[in-house]
């Protein structure tokens, strides 16, 4: 990267215009390139940080593109809010201080305040998941329940997460609102492969997958977490 970017980046004082918490999250002054494999990845002007779940928001310069973005990881799943997506600086300055603690606080902090029409239509807010959904097993924690789902990607909302931070390894269930459907996602070390077993259009079908399923399947990602981690 260009020397006199990073001393125009690092003229931005995120420190005084932003705010320093948004709930749980605790903004971090980062300024620092991140690379893999020796290869420059990203440079990282700040962070917000949710050190009691582990997720993060992240500003970035990607030095490939050329762009700014923000990068949403909440474990089971890392993704760009593509609104934030830009080549220009001073247009990424703007956005980020005009609306980011304001998405960060509806999307990963009050999630039920921001609970879309679709999801209370569709009855998520309405089953006790507590009596059937854990809040650990097999040493994955549940960071995610139905009636706090968290809006991801093309067009769809995460609704249960169990992960193992230190793996990297655990079970997500999403729902489509454009195809009203849901399907899961496993991933150990990382590594995603699709779970059939929670496939279905109606919340009386997966309630009666999870209390079958959800911990079998569980305790296969587990070993298969296990076994990786001995080889």
């Amino acid at each position: 990267m260009d020397n006199t970017l990073i001393e125009t980046l690092k003229q931005w004082n995120i420190m005084t215009v932003l705010p320093l918490t948004v709930g749980d999250f605790q903004l971090l002054e980062e300024y620092r390139m991140v690379e893999k494999d020796g290869n420059p990845v990203e440079y990282r002007l700040f962070t917000y940080e949710n050190k009691e779940n582990g997720w993060t928001v992240r500003a970035i310069f990607n030095p490939e593109s050329e762009e700014y973005a923000v990068r949403v990881d909440i474990g089971m799943l890392e993704f760009a809010l593509i609104e934030f997506i830009t080549g220009s600086f001073d247009a990424f300055r703007k956005m980020v201080e005009e609306r980011l603690a304001r998405i960060i606080h509806n999307s990963y902090v009050d999630r039920k305040e921001n609970f879309g029409v679709i999801l209370k239509h569709k009855g998520l807010p309405d089953l006790s998941w507590d009596d059937f959904l854990p809040e650990s097993y097999g040493g994955f924690r549940r960071l995610i329940k139905p009636n706090d789902a968290v809006r991801i990607i093309n067009g769809s909302y995460m609704i249960l997460s169990y992960y193992d931070k230190a793996s990297r390894s655990g079970l997500s269930l999403m729902y489509n609102v454009l195809r009203d459907d849901f399907f899961a996602e496993r991933r150990v070390q990382n590594f995603p492969n699709l779970v059939h077993d929670f496939d279905t259009s109606t919340l009386r079908e997966l309630e009666a997958a999870l209390r079958k399923r959800l911990l079998p399947v569980l305790d296969e990602i587990g070993a298969d977490r296990d076994k990786s981690l001995s080889e």
